[in-house]
């Protein structure tokens, strides 16, 4: 049989484990919560902006089965003027970028079950994804990374909710004022990206004269020239990239 002092050194051992667990699950719920208090302000934008075009159950469903800030607002948008295949295939190529991201937060967790890796896919975007790209080894785990990624989610699908039952006592006006909401936030997605290379500047100006131009053509569909001058600024993108390589 097991001495004492075996017996305690082994219950000794066992709550240093449960220990050392909400250690390690401490950092990535400080950063789920850091991501998620920055969600707050356009997750709350976005809730007040779907109200004058959508129901409370719908902008909700939106952010619970999208989670995208950018192509949220963008369907908004596009909800007045282009149909529904527009508006899947233009939110289908904003979020693109996904899939390369995801590719590597399964990669980080390639020891951890399909479908462990499946779920968390869906819940990955641009900040949570900055946040685990330099995780430790250690770290690389599927209940630290979950804690990061549904935390966020949840400020971002609880805000919104918020967000759109303030517009109930807000005036028509300030509901409509809310949506330079939109274009504040392409601003601020645009600017960090300038300030590390110009072309990214390049590219955004020549989506915006594209569209333009041919939104100004009466034969195009308004949810045609949207996907179309993304496909173009994307690909002009693509050829500055390969030519300042080459060089």
């Amino acid at each position: 049989m097991p001495s004492y002092c075996e017996i305690y050194f082994y219950n000794y051992r066992f709550r240093r484990g449960e220990e050392v667990v909400r250690t390690d699950l401490k950092k990535p719920l400080m950063d789920g919560l850091t991501i998620g208090m920055g969600y707050v302000p356009v997750a709350v934008a976005f809730g007040i902006t779907a109200k004058p075009v959508m129901s409370f159950f719908d902008a909700v469903l939106m952010s619970f089965m999208v989670y995208g800030g950018a192509s949220q607002f963008l369907a908004l948008q596009m909800m007045s003027t282009s149909g529904a295949i527009a508006i899947v295939f233009a939110v289908f190529i904003l979020n693109s970028r996904h899939f390369v991201m995801s590719f590597k937060v399964n990669y980080d967790l390639k020891h951890e079950s399909f479908l462990k890796r499946l779920f968390l896919s869906s819940y990955v975007t641009d900040e949570g994804f900055a946040v685990t790209a330099n995780s430790t080894p250690e770290q690389r785990h599927f209940s630290s990374y979950a804690v990061t990624f549904l935390t966020a989610y949840l400020f971002w699908v609880t805000f919104s909710a918020i967000g759109y039952l303030a517009g109930e006592w807000m005036s028509k006006g300030w509901v409509a004022a809310s949506g330079i909401a939109l274009y504040a936030l392409f601003i601020a997605l645009l600017i960090p990206a300038v300030r590390i290379h110009y072309r990214f500047g390049i590219i955004a100006m020549a989506g915006m004269i594209i569209h333009y131009i041919m939104g100004q053509l009466s034969f195009v569909p308004s949810g045609i020239a949207i996907v179309l001058a993304i496909l173009i600024a994307a690909a002009l993108g693509s050829i500055l990239e390969r030519a300042e390589v080459s060089r």
